[in-house]
């Protein structure tokens, strides 16, 4: 059962004065009582109230039977067991007092109307048939969490069912029972025994199915959230491989480093929620851009925005696929500036070289690069100038067939000391449009 059957709800199509839809009002005994309690504390309880209603149910065939058959001679069992109908009714009304309350009244009265049952008719009805599917009924109705309550159940069960065939040998003896009512109440019995283990057997298949459907679910819920933390490649040998550790010496790969100008002094007079607003869109962006040139996003440091090319998978042409992202960044900036009405701006550094590529930590997962590459990638960025893209003579090289540069001179870079350094300006096939 899911938890969408436990929620009581209108009918659709239900109008005042309609006729009542038997699934609602199944709905709504399920989910009697149930309020406050947790979902898996909810299913089993919505078991108790439909095996109680039932119990209740059938014991409207016997009431009938002995009225009708011999009145007159079984009224005693028309006393005795017609308040059954009620008793077992009341069954949802007893969750108030605890998650097992209802499972210990359900019981009790179960062992003890079936004893009642077994005294009045003997062996012979067969009547104590029904402490079978019953003592398989209690891991239901008290859960497998439970099994010190749910043993005591069935063994009391055993107990009630062996002492019927040792003690109630025949009807008690001040009972006038037609040796026919007994042919006809075994013949009553065994149809209702069977139909409650099929529906024992029914609820504890949907609850197996039910935690089954559930474990699948986080299974994938996990998988894509791993392969959201993580590169799908390296997701699949974190998941099929008995270390943990994934470390890469890549050969050659392409850094981006992008960083939203005067972004903090800016957000200083934003509320919290529309800082979070305004970096979500500028990075889902920057994530469909990766995505596109099939690069690799590594992570988002405050309003700065890593990105790599040719990792995890080599490529040949990560350096290149790395520079059309940068220009592609610059559009989307500018169109985000003109719908947002205010300036976004960005400096974007790349470089290509060697990396090591891996994943780090235990609780929180992290792929991560290092490497010269990195470094010099970051200064590009850091040491840059507002929309534009600045890089050193390695990625210059790699690119200056395809693109156009322009020299901006030598700067002093911390970490590295002087270096010549150029900006991107775009396609060699677009310069001069």
């Amino acid at each position: 059962m899911s938890t969408q059957e436990f929620h009581i709800s209108t009918p659709r199509g239900y109008r005042a004065g309609a006729s009542w839809q038997p699934m609602a009002l199944l709905r709504l005994v399920a989910a009697s009582g149930t309020r406050g309690y947790s979902p898996h504390v909810r299913r089993r309880m919505a078991v108790i109230n439909l095996g109680s209603l039932l119990a209740s149910l059938m014991t409207v065939p016997y009431i009938l039977f002995y009225s009708f058959y011999d009145l007159e001679a079984l009224w005693p069992a028309v006393a005795l067991l017609s308040p059954q109908i009620i008793v077992y009714a009341a069954t949802p009304y007893f969750h108030r007092f605890g998650s097992v309350a209802a499972a210990v009244y359900l019981s009790a009265m179960w062992l003890a109307y079936g004893v009642g049952y077994c005294f009045l008719f003997g062996r012979e009805s067969g009547l104590h048939l029904f402490f079978l599917p019953g003592a398989a009924a209690t891991m239901l109705i008290f859960g497998a969490e439970r099994l010190a309550q749910s043993a005591v159940v069935m063994v009391l069960a055993l107990a009630a069912f062996l002492a019927t065939e040792i003690f109630f040998a025949g009807p008690a003896g001040f009972l006038k029972v037609d040796p026919a009512v007994l042919d006809i109440l075994f013949f009553i019995t065994v149809p209702l025994v069977f139909l409650l283990i099929f529906m024992t057997v029914l609820f504890a298949f949907q609850e197996a199915s039910r935690a089954e459907l559930a474990l699948l679910k986080e299974h994938r819920f996990s998988e894509r959230l791993l392969e959201n933390m993580l590169p799908r490649s390296v997701a699949l040998r974190l998941r099929h491989s008995e270390t943990a550790m994934v470390a890469d010496q890549i050969g050659s790969a392409t850094i981006l480093f992008a960083d939203i100008v005067n972004f903090t002094p800016r957000v200083a007079k934003w509320p919290s929620r529309d800082v979070v607003t305004f970096l979500s869109r500028v990075f889902r962006s920057f994530d469909a851009l990766a995505a596109a040139h099939g690069l690799e996003k590594i992570k988002t440091i405050g309003d700065a925005y890593m990105v790599a090319g040719g990792l995890p998978e080599p490529r040949a042409d990560h350096a290149e696929s790395v520079a059309l992202m940068a220009l592609d960044i610059l559009e989307c900036c500018r169109k985000i500036s003109a719908e947002g009405g205010e300036a976004v701006e960005v400096r974007i550094g790349l470089d290509s070289g060697p990396v090591v590529a891996g994943v780090i930590g235990s609780n929180k997962l992290l792929y991560d690069v290092w490497g010269d590459a990195v470094n010099t990638a970051a200064r590009m960025e850091s040491h840059g100038v507002a929309g534009r893209i600045q890089v050193g003579d390695r990625v210059k090289n790699m690119l200056e067939d395809r693109f156009d540069f322009e020299l901006r001179g030598e700067i002093d870079v911390k970490g590295k000391g002087p270096m010549r350094v150029w900006f991107l300006n775009g396609l060699r096939s677009q310069t001069g449009l």
